[in-house]
């Protein structure tokens, strides 16, 4: 996009895109581009493996809310393998992006939907923001 289009945007991943308007602009003309430019980059990609892949799966409830955040982010801590941390009170968030909302708060017991539903989105392309491992190999838990 950037370099057909002169498209710059402010975030973007195999699965998202973050467009930013300038303030004070009217957004008819640079909407009008930006949809071009999406266009134009949808006809290059095309649809490779987008049917094999399947769509992003929908979020699970919450788990229990055990501890309070703070006392699960400023206490004691270990690093355990995420595969294996169901049923640990969590230490650090975890929000899967897209859409970039928290799954999972400090101080909240880890679920097996909730592991799955993490795993499924890195699998699909996605991204976790708040994980002290970004790879999301291991995950910070609360000493218990």
């Amino acid at each position: 996009m950037r370099e057909r289009d002169d498209i710059i945007l402010e975030l973007f991943s195999e699965n998202v895109i973050v467009a930013v308007f300038g303030l004070g602009e009217t957004s008819t003309a640079p909407a009008e581009r930006l949809v071009e430019g999406l266009q134009h980059a949808v006809d290059q990609v095309g649809p490779r493996d987008v049917e094999k892949r399947g769509a992003f799966a929908e979020p699970p409830p919450w788990g229990p809310l055990e501890l309070a955040p703070r006392d699960a982010f400023l206490g004691p801590q270990e690093v355990v393998p995420f595969a294996q941390a169901e049923g640990r009170i969590a230490a650090e968030s975890l929000a899967a992006y897209p859409p970039g909302v928290p799954n999972v708060l400090p101080g909240e017991r880890l679920t097996a939907p909730t592991i799955a539903y993490i795993a499924d989105s890195l699998a699909h392309g996605g991204l976790v923001r708040g994980a002290s491992d970004r790879t999301l190999q291991t995950i910070r838990v609360v000493v218990e």
